[in-house]
């Protein structure tokens, strides 16, 4: 695959997952991130922290010189967990500014990098914006709102061949979620009982989820769009 792909918050856990994926299949694969240096083999690395209004314009500028835009994987994002009675504006406010304002103006930022050639733009929500949990209503509002997003510009830029889905993953066994396993009296039992709600009776990996986001890049998916794809081991379903 010829063209760039830019991954937001590619640093670690399913983002650099599926910036690794990108890589392996042949995208010229970019990922940003807060952390001042980052490195990895056949990446590209920008510095930009999303909650800054002006970081879709920082990101077009990087990118500039790398067109055509082949994928875009809106990946960063912030769990935001509060019961209603405890909910805070300020903090909704910035949940809201980084799920989901923030995607949407990157895409559009990037919109000119994409050619005649078209490409694919990959949002990634939560399950939580299906399945009713106690507090994460802010959170699964925000993800809600993306998926929403997904199917309305799906629509939109169809006629410039550019294809928009979402996938929407489980709980994954990224680094935030094994430190909080490592928090809980007895780690194995807590990822027992968790695993236990799953269908297919285990947590993803960030491969796991990388595996969905790369096929909704590729060409191979080149007739699917508008779709929210759940990548959670049959949560959903059940």
């Amino acid at each position: 695959m010829s063209g760039t792909a830019l991954v937001t918050g590619g640093t670690s856990g399913i983002g650099r997952a599926i910036a690794e994926g990108l890589a392996e299949s042949g995208f010229d694969v970019v990922v940003t991130g807060r952390q001042e240096t980052w490195g990895a083999p056949g990446i590209d690395y920008v510095h930009v922290d999303h909650a800054s209004a002006s970081a879709p314009e920082r990101v077009a500028a990087a990118l500039a010189d790398r067109r055509p835009l082949r994928a875009l994987v809106n990946n960063v994002g912030r769990r935001h967990g509060a019961r209603l009675g405890e909910l805070e504006r300020g903090s909704l406010e910035e949940s809201f500014g980084l799920n989901t304002i923030g995607p949407i103006m990157l895409t559009q930022a990037l919109l000119p990098l994409f050619d005649s050639g078209g490409g694919a733009i990959v949002n990634v929500t939560s399950r939580l914006a299906r399945v009713g949990m106690p507090g994460v209503a802010g959170y699964a509002a925000t993800k809600g709102a993306l998926n929403s997003f997904t199917v309305a510009a799906a629509v939109e830029l169809a006629p410039r061949g550019i294809r928009v889905n979402a996938i929407a993953p489980g709980m994954t066994k990224t680094p935030l979620i094994q430190e909080w396993l490592a928090e809980q009296p007895d780690a194995d039992a807590a990822e027992a009982e968790v695993s236990g709600r799953i269908p297919l009776g285990a947590l993803a990996t960030p491969g796991d989820i990388a595996g969905a986001a790369v096929f909704l890049a590729s060409p191979e998916a080149r007739y699917i769009t508008g779709v929210v794809l759940p990548v959670d081991g049959g949560y959903t379903a059940s």
